[in-house]
């Protein structure tokens, strides 16, 4: 049987070799990465309906928002539908903390970033090549962001992967972003899954799509 493409979605401060530990481990598989251009890479957001869409924090909320059904699954790698807290999503970060971003972000857009790819548990950002009107754009995006109404009317298998010790998405966001679906925690692991547990997310994708009808 022909495999179903794979279309990996990278999150906020990264770039498209963000997925290369997880890819080559899937040699067998057609793989397309969407490339936003917050370090200068050059912008790619294919439209690939049909593909299992595979998507690392912010990335699955903008695939939610962006890439046309039908898919024919997603799996969600430290991700969320809607980042910030609301009356019916309390697990979520408390808006003033991205709005401290925002405001920061205007005059030290590099100091911002490398802050965040700390927290993430990255020790040596690299900041020097930003775009950071990209950047911006996005960080506002992800700011106002809600697309829990497009994960409710997703029609296609979906399977959720986080870690215990996740320093910006907690399990509490994890497990109410995603009630209701298969939601598989790496104990001990934190924001970075694939850069951090590069086999077993790989391992997770293969069983999945192999499960597919």
């Amino acid at each position: 049987m022909t495999q179903r493409p794979l279309v990996f979605v990278h999150g906020w401060g990264f770039d498209s070799n963000f997925w290369q530990p997880v890819a080559e481990c899937l040699p067998d598989f057609a793989r397309v990465f969407v490339e936003f251009g917050f370090h200068g890479g050059v912008v790619n957001q294919p439209k690939m309906p049909g593909a299992v869409v595979i998507a690392h924090s912010m990335g699955f909320a903008w695939a939610l928002a962006n890439i046309p059904r039908p898919w024919a699954g997603a799996i969600a790698v430290n991700g969320f539908a809607r980042f910030t807290r609301a009356p019916d999503f309390v697990s979520g970060v408390a808006p003033r903390m991205v709005e401290r971003m925002l405001s920061r972000f205007q005059s030290e857009p590099d100091k911002v970033t490398a802050d965040f790819l700390r927290r993430c548990g990255l020790a040596d950002p690299v900041v020097t090549d930003l775009e950071t009107k990209p950047l911006g754009d996005a960080l506002e995006w992800l700011s106002n962001c809600d697309q829990r109404g497009a994960l409710g009317r997703l029609d296609c298998p979906l399977l959720a992967l986080a870690g215990t010790s996740d320093a910006i998405v907690s399990e509490p966001m994890s497990r109410e972003s995603f009630a209701g679906h298969p939601l598989i925690l790496a104990q001990g692991s934190g924001h970075l899954l694939p850069l951090s547990n590069p086999e077993w997310v790989a391992g997770q994708i293969r069983d999945f799509v192999n499960g597919l009808q």
